[in-house]
Order: C-alpha cells, then structure tokens, then sequence
C-alpha cells in the first residue's frame, strides 16, 4: 500500500447505512458527522452537466461532465465519472477520467481506477488501484517552512521521537 501523508481509510461503503437503523451498534460518532446529508445516485442514472452542491455525495452512475462539492465525493464501484472532480475529500472505487482536487485529500482504493492527474495536500493510492496521471501535493506549505530533523551523527539510527518529527515536518 502506497500511503502519501494519509493516516487513516475510510470507512468503506458498503458498511456505510444512509435512513436506516444498523442491526448492530454503531460506534459513537461524533454529533456533526453523524446528521450529515448524502446525495446517492444509483447505478442506473445517467447524467451530463455540471454537478455542485454543499452535501456528501456518492455516485453509483454515471456522470459525463465536472462534479464540484464543498464536502466528500465517492465514485462507488459501479460509479463512471467523465470529468473533473473538485471536492474536500474525494475517494475512488469506480472510474474516473479527469483531473481530481482535494482540498483535503484524495483516496484511490484497490478497485478504483484514474486517469488524470491528482492535486491533494493527502495522497492515498491503495495497493491495487490503476493510476495514470501525476501527483502534485504542492498545496502543502508548511512542509518547506520546517527543516527536516538530521541525525547528528551519519549511519545512526533515529529515535522515536526524532522519527515523529521528521515523519511530522513533511505533512
């Protein structure tokens, strides 16, 4: 797994339940995400346009043309996108071609398929997934603002911490 500035995944969308109550419980989720509103579009729609709105959004279909959301995008693994994608969180299990910005990050799981180029502060390519296009990860500016932490002494190994704050300079 090839993992660019990314600490966690996703939850995934199959164990994701939108208007019905779990059989089993639920972890505690915190109060803001949990009346979060979900646009689905199921594997039937076919759409062309532009697409915005200020939801989550999860596409099963297809869509010929841009998407442009202020809050998470998911190509589900049926989903067909013929387009740019601008969204806070972007993650991939179906098809794009087009470029993808995150303002956030941006996750092509091991179904998912890219082709474009990728403009994310976070890159996470999950072993598996089929990807051609760039990375540019140059929204991140405080990466050049701190030094990266240089053992003092040639051919000795860093201590936990020292690892912590090298691996922290660079996100």
């Amino acid at each position: 797994m090839r993992n660019f500035g990314l600490e966690e995944r996703q939850e995934p969308i199959a164990t994701r339940t939108f208007g019905s109550a779990p059989s089993t419980p639920a972890p505690a989720q915190p109060a803001a995400t949990a009346n979060r509103n979900v646009a689905v579009l199921g594997p039937t729609l076919r759409f062309k346009g532009e697409l915005s709105a200020d939801e989550d959004f999860i596409l099963q279909g297809r869509i010929e043309g841009s998407i442009n959301h202020t809050q998470s995008v998911t190509i589900g693994t049926e989903g067909v996108c013929q387009g740019n994608i601008h969204a806070r969180v972007i993650t991939i299990d179906g098809s794009v071609e087009g470029d993808l910005h995150g303002s956030e990050s941006v996750v092509v799981n091991a179904t998912g398929r890219v082709s474009g180029n990728i403009f994310a502060p976070r890159v996470g390519l999950i072993d598996g997934a089929l990807f051609n296009g760039r990375i540019d990860m140059g929204a991140r500016q405080t990466a050049a603002a701190k030094p990266p932490v240089v053992p003092e002494q040639p051919g000795v190994a860093l201590s936990a911490e020292q690892t912590e704050r090298l691996l922290g300079s660079k996100q």
